[in-house]
């Protein structure tokens, strides 16, 4: 099962992609960026498009949960 995901923010500088991508990997799941945009300035937020994989409900729920915690969205 898939599921799209949106973050927003300064996901970059403040080393929230990595996180969210690193804790919904060591949860058993496969995770990746399929978009980002780069803020040009530094006050300037960046937006992530990602893909979450996982193998069956639970590991899904567990995912979406620690997205979500980071301040993700469903697509």
């Amino acid at each position: 099962m898939k599921k799209e995901m949106k973050l927003r923010g300064h996901i970059i500088d403040s080393l929230t992609l990595s996180k969210l991508l690193d804790e919904i990997c060591s949860a058993g799941n496969l995770c990746y960026a399929k978009e980002v945009l780069v803020g040009k300035r530094r006050e300037d937020t960046s937006e992530a498009i990602f893909i979450i994989e996982a193998s069956n409900a639970e590991k899904m729920e567990k995912a979406l949960e620690i997205a979500k915690k980071h301040g993700a969205t469903e697509l």
